[in-house]
């Protein structure tokens, strides 16, 4: 506004002083001009004082927020994750920006927390198949057994292999279907047909534990999906169910659809999952008191969870102890 108003002053005397034929004497307009540089001039300095001092504050005030920011990123590089810059509540751009930086370090403290459990559990669940096949290789070198029985020794370091491998090829498709980094090879797959083929697979498993697959469907349900990663998922969920499910039990695996969502529910008549466990089922690694007894690494919920995020769908859990679980899966046709 300061700007434009000097800029309409300096137009107004430009065209007074350059149409000075409007009936006006020499020394008349002689005296305009100097009235106004004595008043102009008086006002001038005046007002570009007052900007200066304005701007200053302004300034100063700007920056104050900006500071702010800055020295809480030099804390956080010094390793204080638990920083958060001041939000002074003025519901300006400084406010907004600080506000935005700290749900940022939320997501941060978040993800290197998360990574943390993570190792954590890793170092868990890698020490004791390591002391296993060490030990096993330490009787091979220093015993005196037959060869039968190191045979046998061998074999099991195989197995203990193969069952790390396992879990690290697991976590490594989990990290990379939560960063979006999976590919998928989408095509047209009948859910049914998936269902089917994870069923028969899994039937012979659940025949040896006098366990029931019951497989409902409704037709042709197509949706464009990357087939091997769903039939992982439906296999986990079976694998779970037949897992936690006593002998005489039953499992009923349905495809249905509701909507524009395509439902895969996988139920049983297991132990069922303590209320205080639910909200932590999917985590890596996590395995509750109950489950602790069964063979499992407690990757393959998360495995489940990733791979349908990276198909736009959800996971949802039912459950009741002693009366069994239900999972449903629900993906966008």
């Amino acid at each position: 506004m300061f700007a434009v108003s000097l800029f309409a002053a300096f137009i107004a005397f430009y065209l007074l002083e350059l149409r000075g034929s409007h009936g006006l004497s020499r020394e008349a307009l002689s005296d305009i001009r100097e009235d106004f540089r004595e008043h102009f001039g008086t006002a001038l300095v005046a007002v570009i004082l007052f900007s200066t001092l304005v701007g200053h504050f302004i300034a100063r005030r700007a920056l104050s927020g900006v500071q702010s920011v800055m020295r809480t990123a030099e804390a956080i590089t010094g390793g204080e994750l638990h920083r958060r810059v001041p939000v002074k509540g003025r519901n300006d751009e400084v406010d907004r920006l600080a506000e935005t930086f700290n749900t940022m370090l939320e997501h941060i403290e978040a993800l290197v927390r998360s990574m943390k459990e993570v190792n954590d559990n890793i170092a868990h669940d890698l020490r004791s198949p390591i002391a296993r096949i060490r030990g096993v290789a330490e009787l091979a070198l220093t015993g005196t057994d037959a060869a039968e029985e190191r045979l046998s020794m061998a074999g099991g370091i195989v197995e203990e292999c193969d069952r790390l491998l396992t879990m690290i090829n697991t976590m490594l498709d989990i990290s990379e279907a939560e960063t979006g980094m999976a590919g998928l090879a989408m095509e047209d797959v009948d859910m049914n047909l998936i269902a089917q083929e994870a069923v028969g697979l899994f039937e012979p498993v659940a025949e040896d534990k006098d366990i029931t697959i019951d497989l409902k469907t409704q037709g042709p349900v197509y949706i464009l999906c990357d087939r091997q990663k769903l039939q992982r998922v439906i296999a986990n969920l079976l694998d779970n169910a037949i897992k936690y499910t006593p002998s005489g039990g039953k499992i009923t695996v349905a495809v249905s659809v509701d909507n524009n969502c395509t439902l895969i529910t996988v139920s049983d008549t297991g132990m069922g999952i303590p209320e205080e466990d639910l909200p932590h089922i999917y985590e890596r690694f996590y395995r509750g008191e109950k489950s602790r007894s069964e063979t499992g690494n407690g990757l393959g919920l998360s495995l489940a969870q990733a791979f349908l995020k990276a198909h736009r769908g959800t996971i949802e859990v039912k459950s009741r102890l002693t009366m069994g679980s239900s999972f449903i899966v629900k993906l966008p046709r």
